[in-house]
């Protein structure tokens, strides 16, 4: 073979073994981590919008709980659990919501940071610590001191300040976790909340002059909304979704909705309404859906609903229920 067919020969070879080497999967695979984005792993919705918000394209933001499925009914499978351990970061609700990731926060790897939200935001108590403490005549309590599980309202993202300090919270934490990105992490940042104190602006003139201000539900998620926006909450169940409300609660309800002559009863979506619906028979009134926002339906999703366009909804059908101005 002469010298010029024996250098084509090895240029062939040469070429064949580059391609196997640059489609090699592992080869691939080390590109992808090194070039890749961080993981973040979040388990409610709103910590979900509001990742996606502030990370824009520098972070792969993953949502762990299903979508329709109920956020208190969750636990994750053994999958999902590897996931979370594979990301940088692992943000929860906290304040008792999602009970599985208090054990599971134990058993992450020291590479998995993780944040509870919970420690961020302005809590309020529930309602039932609300009673218990006017007849024990406790003392103030830290609202941002550590809590017991059941103490605190968990549902905290529907006060729309708690919004903006969780936005804040993640600017923070995402400019730690990839510095090289902090700009636009925080560029996003001023953004959303801009949208944010835009939609607090419309909740509080929307509800400022109404002739009805009691908010009925079947399940207590709505006491943040309610309390940022001086309306009276009363539930029929407490602030787990699987609770079953007795005989005297329902009947003490139906009363409320007579007394005040109540034209609608809200129901939480992506749970039972059964409740509602029964309430509303005894008393005429119409049950409606309100969504507190634990959790979005993969139709939601599919037509681009948000945070903010979920709550313009809510808004608008508690001012068609208080006969607002």
């Amino acid at each position: 073979m002469d010298a010029k067919r024996l250098l084509v020969f090895g240029s062939i070879i040469l070429a064949i073994i580059g391609g196997l080497t640059f489609f090699s999967p592992q080869l691939q695979k080390k590109e992808e981590g090194s070039a890749g984005k961080p993981m973040v792993s979040v388990s409610t919705f709103s910590l979900w919008e509001v990742a996606n918000a502030v990370a824009g394209d520098g972070i792969d933001v993953h949502s762990i709980v299903p979508l329709g499925s109920d956020a208190h009914m969750f636990a994750p499978n053994p999958s999902q659990v590897a996931e979370i351990s594979d990301s940088a970061m692992f943000i929860y609700n906290g304040a008792g919501f999602e009970m599985w990731a208090e054990s599971l926060t134990h058993t992450l790897p020291k590479t998995t940071q993780i944040l509870d939200m919970s420690q961020h935001v302005a809590l309020q108590k529930s309602e039932e610590e609300h009673h218990d403490e006017a007849e024990d005549g406790d003392a103030h309590h830290d609202e941002h001191a550590n809590h017991d599980h059941g103490a605190y309202d968990p549902h905290y993202w529907l006060d729309i300040d708690n919004m903006i300090k969780m936005t804040q919270v993640m600017d923070g934490e995402f400019s730690k976790l990839l510095p090289v990105k902090a700009e636009q992490f925080h560029k996003n940042a001023l953004t959303y909340i801009a949208e944010l104190q835009k939609l607090k602006l419309e909740f509080s003139t929307g509800l400022a002059e109404c002739k009805n201000r009691t908010l009925i539900s079947n399940h207590d998620a709505f006491g943040y909304l309610a309390h940022a926006n001086r309306l009276e909450n009363v539930s029929v169940i407490g602030l787990s979704s699987d609770e079953q409300p007795s005989a005297q609660t329902v009947a003490h309800v139906v009363e409320v909705v007579k007394e005040h002559r109540m034209k609608t009863i809200f129901f939480e979506e992506l749970i039972n309404d059964n409740v509602s619906q029964t309430i509303a028979k005894e008393t005429g009134a119409k049950a409606v859906a309100l969504q507190p926002l634990e959790n979005i339906s993969e139709d939601e999703l599919k037509s681009r609903q948000t945070y903010l366009t979920i709550m313009r909804e809510n808004l608008k059908k508690l001012r068609e229920a208080m006969e607002c101005r």
